[in-house]
Order: C-alpha cells, then sequence, then structure tokens
C-alpha cells in the first residue's frame, strides 16, 4: 500500500503502553489493529460531527489490510493518521497510516486500509451510506 502522507487530514495520537507488548517488546501485532480502531472511532466522531456511543457507528469492518513496515517499542510517540479514501453506495475505504517520532524523525510503522460496510443491527442486513454522512465526509477530505 503506497500512501502519502499529505492526503490525510485527521490524526490521532497514542501513548504506547507496556501491555501492548510481547514477548519480543515491540507491540503486539493484534494490538496494531486496536490502535485503528481508536483511531476510526475519532475520526468519524470528528467529522460526522456527532458523539460515538458504543461501537463505531452503523457499520462493520468487512475486510483489514495491514503492512507492518517497523517494530513500535515502549516509549514510541505514535500518531494514527485517517482519512476515507473512497465512497460506495454501502461500503466506505477507510486508510491510516501509524506513525512513530523517532529522534525528531517521523517513521511510517505500518499502513492499513479498512472496508467498513454499512450496516443495521437490528435488521442484520447491510444498507446504503446516508447521503448527509457521504457529503459530511467528503467535505472533510477536500477542505
Amino acid at each position: 500500500m503506497k500512501m502519502d502522507i499529505k492526503n490525510f487530514k485527521h490524526s490521532i495520537k497514542i501513548k504506547v503502553r507496556f501491555s501492548d507488548l510481547d514477548a519480543m517488546r515491540h507491540v503486539n501485532n493484534a494490538t496494531f489493529l486496536s490502535y485503528l480502531e481508536e483511531a476510526r472511532i475519532a475520526y468519524f466522531k470528528d467529522v460526522l460531527n456527532k458523539p460515538m456511543e458504543g461501537l463505531d457507528f452503523d457499520a462493520v469492518v468487512a475486510r483489514i489490510e495491514i503492512d507492518y513496515l517497523q517494530p513500535i517499542i515502549l516509549g514510541d510517540e505514535v500518531e494514527i493518521l485517517s482519512r476515507v479514501s473512497k465512497i460506495g453506495n454501502k461500503s466506505s475505504d477507510v486508510e491510516h497510516l501509524i506513525m512513530v517520532n523517532r529522534k525528531g524523525n517521523k517513521i511510517i510503522a505500518a499502513s492499513a486500509m479498512t472496508k467498513l460496510v454499512s450496516y443495521d443491527y437490528t435488521k442484520l442486513t447491510s444498507f446504503p451510506i446516508p447521503e448527509i454522512v457521504k457529503k459530511q465526509i467528503e467535505k472533510f477530505e477536500k477542505g
């Protein structure tokens, strides 16, 4: 996955906890998924300008791809950049860059893409993404 850092307008910072580490003393690969989840929730909370209760919003994760490029260790400053790169009828692609700051240099530790599908948890079926949601995301990404 090749992503240009200049295309990302949203970011959050995460403090690496000791419990995030594995036996090799770097952040466990499964923990990256938790970092992406936090970034995704923050993105939609901020972009859609509404409080998020419980899970993300009315969507399910259909796919996640992660390219692990550098280990993250205890003491690293982690910043996760997020953007919606594609909005379809019922799904959207959210791209992420997981960055670490080492000695004043920002390094890409991982890149990821999450495909979300709009989902009604009561009817247990997908549904079209509301136009207002599409417009808010497009406005944020182009603004």
